[in-house]
């Protein structure tokens, strides 16, 4: 058991994540995090080999998935299946709390590389940070959409 301010945090691009359950303690099998998404939005890009949810805990983003994007707010709940092109923006001042799970887990791996090689160093150079991304199975595909 955790309690609420318990669990590895860590931030990067935009969201500080607390993890709840990573791969060693579910078998590979999810990576759970509370995330604090506080960032403007994220790129339009797929995860090759992971479903990716999400559960609205308090705050509003517009998500865009199947070409559309529309808004999730307290209470929404969002699957992402593997190879879908997605991507969130925040919506007002606050920032988006959500509980994630990626599965199955790894994705954490790309989060603490970022932290690793540093992210200013990263968003400085594009094309390195879109190979990071896609060594940990996350195809950047552009911008977000609109």
């Amino acid at each position: 058991m955790l309690e609420p301010t318990e669990g590895r945090r860590l931030t990067a691009l935009g969201s500080t994540y607390t993890t709840k359950a990573d791969g060693a303690a579910t078998g590979g099998a999810y990576w759970l995090v509370e995330e604090e998404f506080w960032g403007d939005s994220t790129p339009l890009h797929t995860h090759t080999g992971a479903e990716e949810a999400f559960y609205v805990v308090s705050g509003r983003a517009g998500v865009w998935m199947d070409g559309a994007e529309t808004e999730a707010g307290p209470g929404a709940f969002l699957l992402v299946p593997r190879g879908t092109p997605h991507a969130l923006r925040r919506l007002g001042d606050d920032a988006v709390r959500m509980l994630t799970v990626v599965s199955p887990a790894g994705m954490e791996h790309f989060f603490e590389a970022v932290v690793r090689a540093g992210e200013e160093e990263l968003l400085a150079d594009p094309e390195r940070l879109v190979a990071l991304a896609a060594e940990h199975g996350t195809e950047i595909v552009g911008d977000y959409p609109g």
